[in-house]
């Protein structure tokens, strides 16, 4: 037997315990350990046997994800339409919303930071929501695959980790502690507003794609 035959046959007999259906198969994300799924009941979750990292699970319906999208747009335009906080000094009160403290970054030469926080709490989440609303809609309503819904889920998951509204909350908080012996702060609709938005999109952004694509190929087979 030649080299070349012998590199054919280990090929030909490699190939042979490669699965056909790779997405009968999950792979930890932490420790590269490859499982054989199995179905799941509503709200269970797999995880992994060796560092118990979640590997997947069965996500909400898809009518229970809309309205939780939709609700989160809302509170969305509600949290960034109003103030964020008035303060008051010697009688004289001040009061911004979240773009108009990122104006002021501007306006004060801070650029960088300005831009920094529009992008990851403005744009980057408002973005989030969009997609998320695009493939459940056209999933759950129109029961079909939403055209452009490979570069929809790629976008989601490389913009999901720059959706920082619940850092930008804490940094307010923060604020608040530090200037509540010196001013009188009231706080406004809009510091309610990202307080709820952020507990929606902590629990959207723990929805993966991979389990967001595999409900959609469950749904539409």
């Amino acid at each position: 037997m030649t080299q070349a035959d012998e590199k054919n046959t280990l090929v030909n007999k490699t190939a042979a315990y490669v699965p056909h259906d790779l997405t009968q198969f999950a792979s930890c994300e932490e420790c590269d350990t490859l499982y054989h799924k199995v179905p799941l009941a509503q709200g269970e979750k797999a995880r992994c046997l060796c560092c118990g990292a979640e590997i997947y699970k069965d996500i909400k319906p898809f009518s229970t994800l809309i309205a939780l999208v939709l609700t989160a747009l809302i509170i969305f335009i509600v949290a960034n339409s109003f103030p964020i906080i008035k303060v008051e000094v010697q009688g004289n009160s001040i009061q911004t919303t979240l773009l108009g403290a990122a104006w002021t970054m501007f306006e004060i030469d801070r650029a960088i930071v300005g831009i920094i926080l529009i992008l990851t709490t403005f744009i980057v989440p408002l973005v989030n929501l969009i997609l998320l609303m695009y493939v459940f809609v056209n999933v759950g309503w129109f029961k079909r695959r939403p055209y452009f819904m490979l570069f929809a889920l790629r976008t989601l998951y490389l913009f999901r980790v720059w959706a920082m509204v619940e850092v930008f909350l804490i940094g307010i908080l923060v604020t608040l502690v530090k200037l509540i012996s010196m001013v009188i702060v009231i706080p406004e609709i809009a510091l309610w507003g990202f307080a709820l938005l952020s507990i929606f999109m902590v629990y959207l952004n723990d929805i993966k794609v991979q389990d967001t694509w595999d409900a959609i190929d469950r749904y539409l087979p």
